[in-house]
């Protein structure tokens, strides 16, 4: 099969401008309040710089609500978050690659327009595809989830303990805290059995799902799939801006329209992890 074919793999009828509207609603609304919790989190020593991005990206975001102005919102937008990336460079999140992609997609191409939006699916489908394959694929390469050694490692991100925690006993546990993160310590191999089959089934079900999201038949399951795996990494990474702009992605290879009913869910969540971080609800861990 040859890339055509591959793409019209990857059409879909089911998605409508409407439908489109609403994702790229959620990812502006992911963007906004994802610039605001980073710099609540180290207001004090906010640069010039961020603080002007912070400025900007609110105001784009809020005149990205309006249709007719969302696309030239999403070209500022691609070039404000394109200049924070620099900025920050190495030291961005991965998932700041993706909201770039996103940005410049929904500037280049209009929803409202069948043969545009037939594109646009098929960039963001495929996208996630990749994304999702490629994850799997380093994980199986570098070979650290193998015999659990990552997530191990990853004890010292006190968001991870209580995962661990359920997966080894709790000498070996123990054992794993206690051996810090400085060059030359470990050895980080574990015999825990569950935590194995865990970190194993990560890297496994990167590289499977978007075989599955690519199929017609088992493309349902694989949505269930994705997403509950999206689920489990985010028990332990609280990664949450990624995991929401992951979902979204997710939910575009679905026939209903979940993005429009899911919404308010969006919104909501985004409410609390922003007013979290302002004090109002209870403090929580999140990235």
């Amino acid at each position: 099969m040859g890339l055509a074919g591959l793409a019209e793999r990857l059409d879909s009828p089911s998605v409508g401008a409407a439908r489109l509207h609403a994702f790229q609603t959620i990812v502006l609304m992911i963007l906004g309040v994802e610039y605001w919790c980073r710099a609540l989190r180290r207001w004090e020593g906010l640069t010039p710089e961020l603080q002007g991005s912070l400025v900007v990206v609110s105001l784009l975001v809020a005149v990205g609500s309006f249709p007719a102005l969302r696309r030239s919102a999403f070209l500022g937008l691609a070039a404000v978050h394109g200049w924070v990336l620099w900025l920050e460079f190495p030291a961005a999140g991965n998932h700041a690659f993706l909201e770039l992609y996103l940005c410049l997609l929904s500037a280049y191409l209009a929803v409202d327009r069948a043969e545009e939006r037939i594109l646009f699916v098929r960039a963001t489908r495929w996208i996630f595809c990749l994304v999702l394959f490629y994850a799997g694929l380093q994980k199986f390469v570098h070979g650290y989830y193998f015999h659990g050694q990552y997530l191990a490692f990853s004890v010292w991100i006190e968001s991870f303990r209580p995962v661990l925690a359920a997966l080894v006993p709790a000498s070996e546990f123990a054992r794993i805290v206690g051996l810090g993160v400085e060059v030359g310590a470990g050895p980080y191999l574990v015999d825990s059995r569950p935590l194995l089959i865990a970190s194993n089934l990560v890297w496994i079900a990167e590289i499977i799902i978007p075989f599955g999201l690519l199929a017609r038949p088992t493309r349902a399951l694989a949505v269930v799939a994705s997403l509950a795996l999206v689920a489990a990494i985010e028990a332990g990474a609280r990664e949450l801006f990624f995991g929401m702009l992951y979902a979204n992605l997710a939910l575009l290879f679905t026939t209903s329209d979940w993005h429009q009913r899911f919404r308010p869910v969006f919104a909501l969540a985004l409410a609390a992890l922003l007013l979290s971080r302002l004090g109002i609800l209870p403090e929580a861990t999140f990235f």
